[in-house]
């Protein structure tokens, strides 16, 4: 899950959780205090009622008319209850069908009033001591709130509806603070994205930092660690520089004057096959650095130049020509059964010389590794890609080494006094990962080897 959306997600979680909350909250209090209200004007009632009864005085009778009028709205589909209670005792002997415990009567006598919910009707109990009667009284007026539990209804779905469109009002703003948030993080990395082996002078850059805060601490520390890398390749390019011309001039020599002293000298002389290695190992000296010096540039640059189109079957043959003369016992065969009829269709947008390596490289390893076997060469080609197989019947590669193949200086356990030196299929799959190119490998020990090569037709 992206940042963006975890950020979306907390804060739109974390603020719905808080409305949620604020609406129970207003919706139970707003309940309560109605409630608290309407129990008051029951009371208020009660007491009314009771008055007039047991003090049975005119100015009460005229105020009793004067409240019941102005409180009969609010007090709907309800009524009052007269009960009588002997003095002395704290218990009821004859009490209306309501649904309060007998329990009740008896905290309203000890209390002096009492409430009950049953359902939506309330009932407020009053207790009166009656000095003109034998008997003393309590009033329960009993009610049904319709005007709160209206307000009520309105205020819960106003909390509702209003709730709704704030938590689509807080997903919108989620979306845009997490936007804001993390636009320094996306110019940070879109400015990266221009960061290569080749680039390494770049340097970041957001209008969102002073320099100070945090996002300011980390452009800073990777600015850094880009000059650092740019000081060190630049170390790495003139070592690789310097290394090849005081390498390859004295390999040259070596090998030049043992060609020469080899010529001077009959077979039958005991320095003969000496000279003859020493002028075979400096030409293989100087093929390893060679092909350390095509990967160390390839790696620095990042990228391929000199492109042309180039026709892939007639690249392999000119490899094949130079292989043979170099290899005078190659065996080495064309598969052309799949290929197109139209020669266009085996063309490709690379580096030549590139491919020629690589390729050199594959068949190369293909002839040392099999065993004097054939090899084969097929080439196929379908509306997207060109594919080139390359079959040997030789030692093949253990199952425990193939995940190694590809890592440089790495040999085979099997190879035995076969020369090599572990760069070739290292640099072959470097120059076709630069031409977003394919190489593929699949081998059984002591059956052969099978590389398959598929290189995208590139527009040009």
């Amino acid at each position: 899950m992206k940042i963006r959306t975890k950020i979306v997600l907390l804060f739109s979680i974390i603020s719905t959780l808080l409305l949620v909350v604020f609406a129970i909250y207003v919706s139970y209090f707003t309940y309560d205090s109605l409630q608290t209200k309407f129990f008051h004007r029951l009371e208020e009632n009660a007491v009314i009622v009771g008055d007039h009864i047991v003090h049975q005085k005119d100015e009460n009778r005229e105020l009793y008319i004067q409240v019941k009028r102005k409180y009969l709205k609010q007090l709907s589909e309800g009524t009052d209850h007269l009960i009588r209670v002997s003095k002395g005792s704290d218990s009821v002997q004859f009490r209306p069908e309501l649904p309060m415990p007998k329990t009740f009567y008896t905290d309203v006598i000890r209390h002096g009033k009492g409430r009950y919910m049953d359902g939506k009707t309330a009932f407020v109990a009053v207790f009166f001591y009656d000095h003109l009667h034998h008997e003393n009284l309590i009033v329960v007026s009993e009610g049904i709130d319709d005007y709160g539990h209206e307000e009520q209804r309105q205020l819960d779905r106003t909390l509702i509806t209003g709730g709704i469109l704030a938590i689509f009002l807080i997903v919108l703003m989620s979306f845009y603070f997490a936007d804001r948030l993390l636009k320094p993080i996306k110019d940070i990395n879109n400015d990266l994205d221009k960061v290569d082996i080749a680039h390494l002078d770049h340097r970041l850059f957001s209008k969102f930092s002073n320099g100070k805060d945090e996002l300011g601490i980390l452009i800073a520390n990777l600015n850094s660690m880009l000059s650092r890398l740019d000081i060190s390749v630049q170390s790495q390019q003139s070592f690789i520089g310097n290394a090849s011309h005081s390498l390859k001039t004295p390999l040259t020599i070596i090998g030049g004057e043992a060609e020469l002293a080899q010529q001077l000298l009959p077979k039958e002389h005991e320095a003969y096959y000496s000279l003859q290695t020493i002028a075979k190992y400096a030409d293989k000296m100087e093929l390893i650095i060679n092909n350390l010096l095509q990967l160390s540039r390839m790696g620095f640059k990042g990228e391929v130049d000199n492109k042309v189109i180039i026709r892939i079957d007639e690249l392999l043959y000119e490899i094949y020509k130079a292989e043979k003369s170099i290899h005078k016992e190659l065996k080495l065969s064309f598969d052309l059964t799949e290929i197109p009829e139209d020669s266009d269709e085996l063309t490709v947008f690379a580096n030549p010389d590139l491919f020629f390596i690589a390729f050199s490289n594959i068949i190369s390893n293909a002839f040392k590794y099999g065993n004097g076997q054939q090899v084969v060469v097929a080439i196929s080609s379908d509306s997207k890609n060109i594919t080139i197989k390359v079959f040997d019947q030789g030692i093949g590669i253990p199952q425990k080494d193939q995940p190694h193949i590809f890592t440089s200086f790495y040999r085979a356990s099997n190879v035995g006094d076969i020369y090599g030196n572990g760069l070739g299929l290292v640099l072959a799959k470097n120059i076709f990962d630069l031409h977003g190119a394919e190489l593929m490998l699949r081998s059984t020990e002591g059956q052969g080897t099978l590389v398959v090569v598929t290189i995208p037709k590139t527009p040009f």
